[in-house]
């Protein structure tokens, strides 16, 4: 797979993560709010997203397998890892995946 073309960085594999309790495979080497948009599946284009770590829309909780306590971060500056598990998400990224999270 690649994604030439696209808005995504370079990936050649999709990769696991859990949010709130829903699987999803996104592209690898991608920070999460782009995963999001991948979820998506239209482009996440509106919103109230800066994408540059000012306004913290984007802000959850994460734990990857090689560190398993929680962490705070923002999915604007957050790369995408396999296993990771996603919680604690803001009002407006809730939103977003509101039909897409069980």
């Amino acid at each position: 797979m690649s994604s030439a073309d696209t808005e995504y960085d370079a990936f050649e594999r999709l990769v696991d993560i859990e949010i709130e309790g829903s699987s999803f495979a996104v592209p690898e080497n991608n920070i999460l709010l782009r995963c999001v948009q991948f979820i998506l599946d239209e482009g996440m284009v509106l919103g109230r997203f800066c994408w540059n770590n000012e306004c913290g829309n984007c802000e959850l909780t994460c734990q990857t397998p090689n560190q398993p306590e929680l962490q705070r971060s923002r999915g604007c500056q957050t790369i995408v890892q396999e296993g990771m598990v996603l919680s604690e998400l803001t009002p407006d990224l809730r939103y977003w995946l509101r039909e897409k999270l069980k």
